[in-house]
């Protein structure tokens, strides 16, 4: 009997030793909140586990509360539409997609620098000419 609680103790401290340190989903550095989801009941094995950081936790219980899905797998189906959006991979496939606000910006800069560069070809010119 103590062999088993001994071994019982030593798989607990080395659960303890390889705590983690980031995020799953964003690969963020985990702070003293650290958010631990594990599936239950009837889904299909292996069963996981995830540690999240603060803001990936609310947004798996956002898509959690917004989606459809009612069954077993609801929080792995959450987990994986929260990763798409928020892992280190999604965040370089969208680096060169520009939101609105930044293509106006974009713009409004190209044609002030555009119409300054235009208003001193103008002038050039017209010194030129005289």
């Amino acid at each position: 009997m103590d062999q088993k609680v001994s071994d019982e103790l030593s798989a607990q401290r080395a659960k303890l030793e390889q705590a983690p340190t980031r995020c799953v989903i964003c690969q963020h550095r985990l702070g003293r909140s650290i958010h631990f989801l594990e599936e239950t009941g009837d889904v299909p094995e292996p069963r996981q586990s995830w540690a999240l950081c603060d803001a990936c936790n609310d947004a798996v219980r956002e898509q959690m509360r917004l989606s459809p899905v009612r069954g077993s797998l609801r929080l792995r189906v959450a987990i994986g539409l929260v990763a798409t959006e928020r892992s280190p991979a999604a965040r370089r496939t969208h680096l060169g997609e520009l939101t609105d606000q930044r293509w106006e910006k974009l713009l409004f800069w190209a044609f002030l620098l555009f119409m300054l560069g235009h208003l001193a070809l103008i002038v050039i010119i017209a010194q030129i000419a005289k």
